[in-house]
């Protein structure tokens, strides 16, 4: 351009400095012969109070190498200066570190904007600025973060770290709650664009003199950061463009004993559903968030909804949920008494395998040890105790004989349950004898040690093992069903009830039940000498 200043070469810049000028604002973009010493010579302007200085960005020097100076470094500014401007509006990459910086001449100095100059990382503490009020260091990389680096600015009142990989670096803090510890003045701080996730414990655990406002836009949040529970202590509270559905309980409730002034929710995923109900209450009474015409929030069938004109019409969203709530609850509880009916019916159908398999369990677990060759009995009797008389001339009928009988009134344990009883008579005998009558047929107990017999039998491929006395004139159809189904296999015995019948004696029908429990008998002794022999 014809009338613009191009360049300024450094030596006429400073002796123009030392001359007597009442200077005290100067806003400059130029392209200085020296890199680094032009700033220096700002010290000369004695009575400068702002100065505007833009980074301008010669080239990309991220790859340069360290320099001696990253340790320990300073630069002079007038005595007079109250406002640094040294931003850039595109980021520049600058070698140097904030290790130990030192400020000449920087006490009036209130005001530094550095937005934009991202030093290598923020591990270290910048003195000779004690007084400052307002630092926008947005841009910088602090993935490195002393927990001192603010520690000397005690006035602080506006702190800007935008953009400044802070999500990182905070978290990587030893002691978080010595970062913001000195600066009791602070009242507005922006953190906005860090890639934050949560906030390190005892970060804002500090008496501030002032309510804060704090932004903490376009992060990760997605829940309340971790703020303290105190009142009086954030005027105003932004989460825009987070990943917050919705507040917990115990962030509204500590939402509620902090009570800041504002809260803004825009740009968050927010879900208007029976599931987030208590917070949509909680945000239609408490007035907090101050921006619900502007939130959208996604409803139950997926379309998007601004959050205050769903609020008008809650109550009636409330009586909704709670009839699907109804009609879930009722669907539950039908579908687990289907359920406990279907498995009701199972159990009942299969009932006596369950007992069976379940006593097996038992007995393993109490060490049986079942006889493999030899049994201790060669039969046990199944009968009612109202037919305990007859059973009893049976029993010494077959005990003369030389049967070794086991009866429940004789040989079952007192105190022992008595299906325990019941199983371990099957499993010690060779047969098993049952005595039908119509009382056995009344009998739960008759039925029961059937059903077991059967699943004995059935497991041990002992079918043959069953002896049926039948008496009173039982006709078949009025047997268990459980004896109906292994009847092929059953020995049938019938005691006479008409003496003038041939072959229908007492001496026969003894002689039959002698036959049939030996029958076992002679055949294990069969097989043992055989095995002997060979």
């Amino acid at each position: 351009m014809d009338d613009s200043i191009l360049g300024i070469q450094f030596g006429p810049f400073l002796k123009y400095g030392y001359t007597d000028n009442c200077l005290e604002e100067l806003n400059i973009n130029l392209m200085f012969d020296s890199t680094n010493s032009y700033v220096f010579a700002f010290c000369a302007f004695k009575h400068l109070k702002i100065l505007g200085i833009p980074h301008v960005v010669s080239k990309d020097n991220r790859l340069e190498r360290s320099t001696p100076n990253d340790v320990s470094y300073s630069f002079c500014l007038p005595k007079t200066l109250e406002q640094l401007d040294y931003h850039s509006n595109v980021k520049s990459y600058c070698t140097r570190r904030i290790a130990n910086l030192t400020i000449l001449n920087g006490s009036n100095l209130k005001v530094v904007n550095m937005a934009n100059v991202t030093v290598r990382d923020c591990n270290g503490t910048i003195y000779g600025i004690e007084n400052l009020e307002y630092l926008d260091m947005s841009g910088f990389d602090c993935r490195v973060l002393s927990e001192h680096l603010l520690s000397h600015f005690p006035k602080l009142i506006t702190l800007i770290a935008q953009d400044a990989t802070l999500g990182i670096g905070l978290n990587t803090l030893n002691n978080a709650s010595e970062f913001l510890k000195i600066n009791a003045d602070l009242k507005h701080i922006d953190l906005m664009k860090n890639s934050i996730k949560s906030l390190p414990d005892g970060l804002f655990n500090h008496p501030f003199r002032q309510k804060l406002t704090i932004i903490l836009d376009r992060n990760n949040f997605q829940s309340l950061p971790n703020f303290p529970s105190k009142p009086n202590t954030f005027q105003l509270i932004s989460l825009k463009y987070n990943r917050i559905s919705c507040l917990s309980e115990d962030d509204m409730a500590k939402l509620n004993i902090i009570k800041p002034s504002s809260i803004f929710l825009h740009g968050n995923p927010m879900e208007c559903s029976c599931n987030t109900l208590a917070f949509l209450t909680w945000v239609q009474h408490s007035g907090l968030i101050s921006d619900v015409d502007e939130i959208e929030c996604i409803s139950q069938n997926g379309t998007l909804v601004i959050l205050s004109q769903f609020l008008q019409n809650l109550k009636t969203y409330e009586i909704s949920c709670q009839s699907k709530l109804w009609i879930t609850l009722a669907s539950c509880i039908s579908a687990f008494a289907i359920l406990a009916l279907l498995f009701g019916i199972i159990y009942y159908r299969y009932r006596f395998a369950f007992e069976y398999f379940f006593l097996r369990i038992k007995m393993k677990l109490r060490h049986y040890q079942p006889l493999s060759e030899e049994f201790i009995h060669d039969a046990f009797i199944s009968y009612s105790h109202k037919d305990m008389t007859w059973v009893k001339i049976l029993y010494d009928k077959l005990h003369s004989k030389g049967f070794s009988l086991c009866l429940y009134h004789k040989d079952f344990k007192v105190g022992k349950p008595i299906a325990d009883c019941i199983v371990e008579a099957i499993n010690s005998s060779r047969k098993i004898v049952f005595v039908i009558t119509e009382d056995f047929l009344q009998s739960s107990w008759g039925t029961y040690e059937i059903e077991m017999t059967r699943m004995h039998a059935f497991r041990e491929g002992r079918e043959s093992m069953v002896v049926v006395i039948l008496k009173d004139d039982i006709k078949k159809d009025k047997l268990p069903k459980a004896l109906k189904e292994i009847w092929y296999k059953v020995v049938c015995i019938v005691w006479p009830t008409d003496p003038e019948v041939p072959y229908n004696s007492e001496e026969i029908f003894y002689e039959k039940l002698c036959i049939a429990l030996s029958d076992s008998r002679s055949r294990i002794n069969d097989d043992n000498i055989q095995l002997q022999m060979t």
